[in-house]
């Protein structure tokens, strides 16, 4: 009897072993830039905290302060196995596209806001035209006396073109004649730079500047703080995330970016075994892209400005936008299309 006993307890054991390796706890790295107070970066991982609440998986979360850190991050996360790899940002596409043909079939690879060019690698973009347009058209409504706009940017390259065409295609569907200054800050970072031509701007006509990001924002938000003192005044709007406020008023609205939306689809997919290489393009009819007022609450409204009207206007654009009724035809290349530059 006590020999039966003892083999009943070992197969119980060998049991919970095996129950206990199926049900392996899995491990998601995710490397980035620096978070900080990044919105492009903060919904990510908000959204990885989360979610972890419901699969379990353990997370890490390697931030890249330079070149070298990018490499060494990918290295790392291939050599501790994770299961799952998100990287997010520009930058990650060719490490990714890189270890994920070392790595074979034994580690999911997955990027943000890119394209890793790989067939291991499932790659997610947007048609971050579609929200531009749609803060374009804003403008247009909001300003319609006006036909001088402004756009602060990062860098003038490739990577801002969706941006600039779908802001200046936006306006120039409410006001035809509609003219553009374009300034760059060259910088990530930086909000002196995008402070100084805020002002500049404003000084040659410019009631309404696009701010391209972060950095530029806070510039373009301090001058217009700064300018109203003086009885002059700018408005804008935030990138990413819902940055209206009730201490600065001339933040209008933002043009939203959700990467914790995309976060999200990733980590699902992963889990329910759908996830797929290749490159997805996020629209607004997914929710990863729209404007605070118009597609999402927002914080703060400037009613005088964002009148009901208004907000119906932008409304109609963003619907029509996400049915399919309007869509928006974006040159191949920069070298397509003519500016209306003054």
């Amino acid at each position: 009897m006590k020999k039966i006993v003892s083999l009943l307890i070992v197969f119980v054991l060998v049991l919970a072993t095996i129950g206990a390796c199926a049900e392996e706890t899995k491990k998601i790295a995710v490397i980035c830039d620096p978070v900080g107070v990044n919105a492009f970066l903060t919904q990510v991982v908000e959204k990885v905290e989360e979610l972890a609440g419901t699969y379990g998986y353990e997370y890490r979360i390697l931030e890249c302060s330079d070149t070298d850190k990018w490499q060494s991050s990918y290295d790392a996360a291939v050599a501790e196995e994770y299961d799952l790899i998100l990287g997010v940002g520009w930058q990650s596409a060719e490490y990714a596209a890189a270890k994920a043909e070392e790595a074979g079939d034994t580690i999911a690879f997955a990027v943000i806001d890119t394209d890793a060019g790989s067939d291991k690698v499932a790659s997610y973009s947007y048609n971050e035209e579609q929200a531009a347009y749609l803060m374009g058209a804003m403008a247009g409504y909001a300003f319609p006396n006006e036909t001088k706009f402004g756009y602060i940017g990062c860098f003038e390259g490739s990577g801002s073109f969706k941006y600039r065409w779908g802001f200046m295609e936006g306006v120039k569907s409410v006001i035809p004649d509609a003219q553009i200054t374009f300034n760059y800050t060259n910088s990530y970072a930086d909000p002196a730079p995008a402070y100084e031509f805020a002002k500049q701007q404003q000084a040659q006509g410019c009631t309404y500047i696009f701010g391209g990001a972060a950095a530029c924002n806070e510039g373009i938000f301090n001058a217009a703080l700064e300018l109203a003192q003086e009885g002059k005044y700018i408005y804008s709007i935030g990138q990413d995330t819902d940055m209206t406020r009730e201490d600065n008023p001339y933040i209008l609205s933002s043009q939203l970016k959700n990467t914790g939306v995309t976060a999200g689809i990733i980590i699902d997919a992963y889990f329910d075994g759908t996830l797929e290489n290749g490159l997805h393009v996020l629209e607004m009819k997914d929710n990863a892209i729209g404007a605070t007022h118009i597609t999402a609450e927002g914080a703060y409204l400037n009613s005088e400005i964002l009148t009901d009207e208004v907000i119906a206007q932008c409304k109609a654009v963003a619907d029509a936008i996400a049915s399919g009724e309007l869509v928006l035809e974006m040159p191949a290349s920069e070298d397509e299309y003519t500016f209306p530059i003054f």
